[in-house]
């Protein structure tokens, strides 16, 4: 150390040579230490690795267990970092999902404040605007008057229906009479038919009657006959004994009387019998023709009497309908007479409305120019008395009399300046007043065209939904050419629409 402190000393006061030998002398000296060092270093770390090498040996299971441990500690670790980041991963995505709905909340509610706002400009100036209120009343008159048509054509129509339908009724009731009548008439046949029928059965039976009353003549002559033969015989054979047997040629006698009389009376009952028969058949025969009779009649009236009720009601149902018509026409032309009127008398106060608005609008203007006429005159005069004050203040105040002329000069010049600032100060109010005065009735303007902007649309709205009351609109509803093409598109759009509906479907 001590040659080196020489070195280093001698090399500060010897000079520049002493100083690059000393400097050469301690780089070898530090590179042999740093060599010593070296060699340690290797020395140690053999020594180390002898050492670690022998240790190494026993910790490899402890190591690996270290590192299984460490290994499922750092997957806890990441399991519960993953857990952590998904979790305030959530947490962002809810907060962001919040911030969104939020923030569309604000946006739909605005939009539908908006809406609301505009909805409820609409209709306060639906209610305000004597042009929309005209024309929803006009459009209401033509809504009405097409009812009023569809009602005619509708009462047209049933009236066709129910003359088509007495048409029919009257049709049928004649092919029910025609029909009952060929009824009548062929039960009328059966009946003559069956009277035929009849009457040949009665012949035939009055025939066998005849025939059985011959008949029995005939066996009554042949009787007789016999008898006399017999009574001839028995008085021949009994001629010789008249006497003895004469009593019973009496009894003979009398039983042959008897027995004749009791023929005679057998065949007057039949007789009788025959002829009270025939005598009731005539009786049913007539009692069923005068039945068919009456029948006949009655079915007549009867008849009579549903064509005289038939004819009576429908004369009553005719007057009933003409006077129901006479009455809807009549109330028709009220109605039309008081739409009429009210429209005119609406019309004539609309006019004069616009002519006293269009007065009163005149009047304004000329009162408006009157006042900023008189406003610029009087600011005018108010300047130049203003200007007169100042100069006399300031003349008084600075005694321009008592200064020579070079200083009153500068002075009245000096007083000349401050004057017309302030004159320039007024003047500049005046101008800014007078620009707020205009820019107010530029955004009154404004809000004059964008009202009449709504009333139009508006009233394009009301047109759109009048479209097929065109026929029925009254005048003035359409005020030029324009409104009568707009009407015209409208109804060739909804023409369209309905032909592409009816090919859709």
């Amino acid at each position: 150390m001590s040659a080196c402190d020489c070195t280093c000393h001698d090399s500060g006061t010897r000079g520049p040579k002493r100083g690059h030998l000393a400097r050469a002398v301690e780089q070898r000296e530090a590179a042999r230490r740093i060599a010593d060092a070296a060699k340690s270093e290797i020395n140690r770390y053999f020594n180390d690795q002898k050492i670690y090498d022998t240790v190494a040996a026993n910790a490899v299971k402890d190591d690996f267990k270290r590192k299984g441990r460490e290994f499922k500690e750092r997957a806890a670790e990441a399991e519960m970092l993953e857990t952590l980041y998904q979790n305030e991963r959530q947490k962002t995505l809810n907060a962001i999902r919040s911030e969104e709905e939020e923030r569309i909340a604000v946006a739909m509610a605005r939009k539908q404040h908006e809406k609301d706002r505009s909805e409820r400009e609409v209709q306060r100036l639906r209610e305000q605007s004597e042009e929309l209120r005209s024309l929803a009343e006009k459009i209401r008159v033509a809504r009405v008057n097409k009812e009023r048509s569809d009602q005619l054509v509708e009462k047209k129509i049933i009236g066709e229906q129910q003359q088509e339908y007495e048409r029919a009724f009257n049709q049928f009731v004649a092919g029910a009479a025609a029909e009952a009548e060929a009824q009548e008439q062929e039960n009328q046949a059966k009946r003559r038919e069956a009277n035929v029928r009849a009457r040949m059965m009665l012949e035939d039976q009055m025939q066998e009657k005849a025939e059985a009353a011959r008949l029995a003549e005939l066996e009554a002559a042949r009787e007789r006959a016999m008898i006399d033969e017999v009574v001839q015989r028995i008085m021949e054979e009994d001629a010789a004994e008249v006497a003895t047997k004469r009593q019973r040629q009496e009894e003979t006698k009398d039983f042959i009387s008897r027995f004749l009389e009791q023929q005679d009376e057998l065949r007057r009952k039949e007789r009788e019998a025959a002829a009270a028969e025939d005598k009731k058949i005539q009786e049913y025969w007539q009692s069923v023709r005068e039945r068919e009779r009456e029948e006949a009649e009655r079915k007549a009236m009867r008849k009579e009497i549903a064509d005289r009720m038939y004819e009576k009601v429908k004369r009553e149902m005719e007057a009933e309908m003409a006077r129901r018509e006479e009455e809807e026409e009549l109330i028709n032309m009220l109605r039309q007479e008081e739409l009429e009127a009210k429209r005119r008398q609406e019309d004539e106060d609309r006019k004069r409305k616009a002519e006293e608005a269009k007065e009163e609008m005149r009047r304004a203007n000329e009162y408006q120019m009157k006042l900023k006429e008189e406003r610029e005159a009087a600011f005018r005069a108010e300047e130049e008395a203003f200007r007169q004050r100042m100069l006399a203040k300031f003349a008084e105040d600075e005694k321009l009399e008592q200064m020579n002329a070079q200083k009153r000069r500068m002075r009245m010049a000096e007083h000349a300046r401050e004057v017309q600032r302030l004159i320039d100060e007024k003047r500049a109010a005046f101008e800014a007043a007078k620009a707020r005065e205009e820019a107010e009735d530029a955004a009154k303007r404004s809000e004059d065209d964008r009202v009449r902007g709504l009333v139009e649309e508006e009233r394009k709205k009301l047109l759109r939904e009048a479209a097929e009351l065109k026929d029925f609109l009254p005048r003035g509803v359409l005020r030029d050419q324009a409104d009568v093409d707009f009407i015209s598109k409208v109804l060739e759009e909804m023409a369209l629409n309905r032909a592409k509906a009816t090919q859709g479907r």
